[in-house]
């Protein structure tokens, strides 16, 4: 009897045994693909819209919503029309159920929008967008937010995704500075485009650098310049147009197109304004951007747009 009770107390110690053993070497069974990550707390820029002038003269002449004219009806397999100009939609991915990775999961569904442009005209250079989504396949054209932006003064200097943004227009070296009057002058025609009230960036000798209206366009090798602090000639003198600059302003046309649709900081203080929206079940997004041809008087041009998770 006395055996029989040891082999027992054996058994049931070596089941105590194996099974603390299990338990030391699995102690939590966790499922990674349920688990949430960090990611969209730490979203990288994304180039959402490409630099260039308007898509169209209006939103309608991009997108014919009436479905008369083919290929370009709003439907989800018309995104990409040809009408459409910079790389036609962005595709993001959206929420899904908490808790669950599968298709479409992104932490942080709200986006974020942020606009640049070019001042052809002047610092407060305007331009209207429309930004429009989809769902997945066979989704409709749904228009998201809609309204117009106002240049500011605070200089891009660099892209998000690092290209230049200072000049194309113009990027001229070695400008002769005249301080009398607070001319540069060229002797290649490198100012022609140039017109009055334009923001320039100068540096040189002569004169503190600095970001500068145009005040005068005497010819395509003169322009007079509003200097802020003038104290000498130069010959050294670095002239770039048109900078780019970030929209200080955003003023929607309505605000219920679209679930929790907000403007943040968008009261033209020079800074940088933001449109942030609940992307929840919208895959692939577009900015519309119109009243942007850079010819037309106050209209901005190069518009960009750039996004990231909020």
């Amino acid at each position: 009897m006395r055996l029989i009770k040891e082999v027992l107390l054996l058994i049931l110690v070596l089941i105590v045994g194996v099974v603390a053993l299990f338990c030391i070497s699995y102690p939590f069974r966790v499922d990674n693909a349920e688990a949430e990550t960090f990611e969209g707390h730490h979203s990288s820029q994304h180039l959402v819209r490409e630099t260039a002038d308007e898509d169209g003269a209006t939103f309608a002449a991009v997108y014919d919503l009436t479905g008369v004219t083919t290929g370009i009806s709003g439907a989800f397999a018309d995104k990409d029309s040809s009408t459409v100009l910079n790389g036609g939609p962005f595709r993001i991915f959206s929420r899904g159920a908490i808790g669950y990775l599968g298709e479409g999961f992104s932490p942080g569904a709200a986006w974020i929008l942020t606009f640049a442009g070019k001042n052809y005209n002047d610092v407060n250079d305007t331009f209207s967008f429309t930004v429009v989504g989809w769902s997945k396949t066979n989704g409709m054209l749904q228009v998201l937010a809609e309204g117009n932006c106002f240049i500011g003064s605070q200089a891009v200097v660099t892209y998000p995704d690092g290209g230049d943004a200072l000049g194309e227009l113009i990027s001229e070296t070695s400008v002769t500075y005249t301080h009398a009057t607070t001319t540069f002058t060229v002797t290649n025609g490198g100012f022609a485009g140039a017109v009055a009230g334009m923001m320039v960036r100068i540096t040189g000798t002569g004169y503190t650098d600095d970001m500068a209206n145009i005040t005068t366009v005497t010819d395509a090798n003169n322009i007079i310049v509003d200097v802020i602090s003038s104290s000498g000639n130069g010959t050294d003198s670095t002239v770039q147009a048109n900078p780019a600059f970030w929209v200080d302003t955003i003023v929607l046309d309505e605000t219920t197109k679209w679930p929790e649709i907000n403007i943040f900081n968008a009261t033209a203080d020079n800074e940088i304004a933001t449109l942030v929206f609940d992307a929840t079940g919208i895959e692939w997004l577009q900015v519309i951007i119109y009243d942007a041809d850079a010819a037309t008087g106050e209209q901005a041009g190069d518009i960009t747009v750039y996004g990231r998770r909020y």
